[in-house]
């Protein structure tokens, strides 16, 4: 986000000349009451705080776009208990409403998809098509009309309440508890559903089949495990299974609540109640090590990972007001972002602040755009039928070359991007393009395809569908 300031180009740096204030893009989004409603804010390294939602109204959740320009949110900009879901543009403020007052119901929970899709996870009581109880849905709106679907009830699958669903990395399925077993009442299940079908989620499979709760799944970063929260011990404790439900382990195992885990490659943090005080935890992607992060008289919860994860987000009442607070992962380098009179909370992290983050510094010009490492995105769209783009960072000046590779590992496209200066190519302009053809002209059949970034000595693969 560019504040005050004059451009000025120098080779692949962009260069701001902003007197007293700083080039820089946000770093986290957040809730707060400040303003006398409860409203979007963004925070920036320096701690600079700008209100983006001017809806007077009440936003009660809200999610990133993976390229970092957009947000959803849920707010009743129609007043009462008319909750639906708006995206606001991070840097022209420019607000759409999606749903125009025109599907009813209420609406919540907007997650993005990692693909960078316009397409919407979202939470529905009442709004979506054959909505049951609360049912999750997708919004797709790729082209200029909203296309809604009922995910969770696509097929008649869903008996009872289906809710908290979760993208895997590269968007070709998602995770949520639902209500597939007449177990007792508030007792779910954890539920897959493929998201590459013309009527998403017709094909679903049930992972957790037990007569105690398993709620609230998340994808491991590679997508190969799914961690959960169940109380079939008792109390709620953190588990973790492969996606295909086998090698169930339990990770937590005290006699207090252990819930809402998040994880990187590295480490899972979580919050407790086990020394009688909520408190944020970590512990090794197996369950070992431990180890208590915050030790304070003030409820410490949601405890949200950096991108890179190495950071940890997270809300405390330690001054008697629910603030936002920042530490290292190992508990250290503890931090109050906010301090405000008023609540804030429901921190989110900027999903690319730390390819484009820039620190303050006391000067009167500043580097603005230098990526910070060299990585490979998930292609948009995906599924795809015929073309994709194949977004990605470069932390320095590299020759490019996309390779695609069908099931068999046989390589069936190249693509020479060529020399490519420092920068973003994340959206259709900049990333690399595939119109779905071999190298012999021939379009590609239906499949899983993966494709590789080349960037010097840089190389990553990735997993696309070609669906038709």
């Amino acid at each position: 986000m560019l504040r005050k300031g004059i451009v000025i180009l120098v080779g692949s740096f962009v260069l701001l000349y902003i007197g007293s204030t700083y080039a820089q893009v946000p770093m986290i989004a957040f809730l707060s009451d400040r303003s006398g409603d409860q409203e979007i804010y963004l925070m920036f390294s320096n701690g600079d705080v700008e209100q983006l939602t001017k809806a007077k109204a009440r936003t009660t959740d809200f999610d990133w776009s993976p390229d970092g320009e957009t947000i959803a949110f849920t707010s009743n900009i129609r007043g009462g208990e008319s909750f639906e879901i708006y995206t606001i543009d991070v840097e022209n403020k420019d607000q759409t409403d999606l749903m125009q007052g025109k599907l009813g119901g209420i609406w919540q929970l907007p997650r993005w998809s990692p693909t960078g899709e316009k397409r919407l996870l979202v939470e529905s009581l009442g709004g979506l098509p054959n909505a049951l109880h609360w049912d999750v849905g997708m919004l797709d709106f790729e082209k200029d009309d909203l296309i809604v679907f009922n995910v969770a009830n696509a097929a008649g699958e869903g008996e009872g309440q289906d809710r908290e669903a979760s993208w895997s990395p590269d968007g070709t399925k998602i995770a949520f508890h639902g209500g597939r077993v007449a177990w007792p009442r508030g007792a779910f299940d954890i539920v897959i559903a493929d998201m590459t079908t013309k009527k998403p989620g017709v094909d679903q499979v049930l992972l957790t089949e037990h007569e105690a709760g398993d709620q609230r799944a998340r994808w491991s970063p590679d997508g190969a495990k799914i961690l959960f929260e169940s109380n079939r011990d008792g109390d709620w404790e953190i588990f973790v299974m492969d996606a295909d439900g086998e090698n169930l382990k339990q990770l937590t195992e005290n006699d207090e609540t252990d819930r809402n885990a998040e994880w990187s490659k590295s480490t899972i943090v979580f919050e407790s109640k086990r020394d009688g005080n909520w408190e944020i935890y970590g512990m090794a992607l197996d369950g070992n090590n431990q180890n208590n992060l915050t030790n304070d008289a003030g409820k410490d919860a949601y405890p949200r990972l950096s991108p890179n994860g190495q950071k940890v987000l997270f809300e405390s009442r330690r001054d008697k007001n629910t603030e936002l607070y920042l530490m290292d992962t190992d508990g250290g380098a503890v931090k109050n972002l906010t301090n405000n009179p008023e609540k804030d909370y429901f921190g989110r992290w900027n999903p690319v602040y730390f390819l484009r983050s820039v620190e303050p510094q006391d000067k009167h010009f500043t580097t603005l755009g230098a990526i910070k490492r060299t990585s490979l995105m998930q292609n948009f769209p995906n599924p795809f039928n015929p073309e994709t783009w194949i977004p990605y960072s470069l932390a320095e000046a590299a020759n490019v070359t996309v390779r695609v590779y069908n099931i068999k590992g046989e390589l069936i496209r190249s693509i020479n991007v060529g020399r490519q200066s420092a920068g973003l190519y994340t959206n259709r302009q900049r990333a690399a393009y595939w119109d779905g053809k071999d190298n012999t002209g021939q379009p590609v059949a239906s499949g899983i395809y993966f494709y590789q970034l080349l960037a010097d000595d840089f190389s990553e693969t990735r997993r696309m569908v070609v669906m038709k």
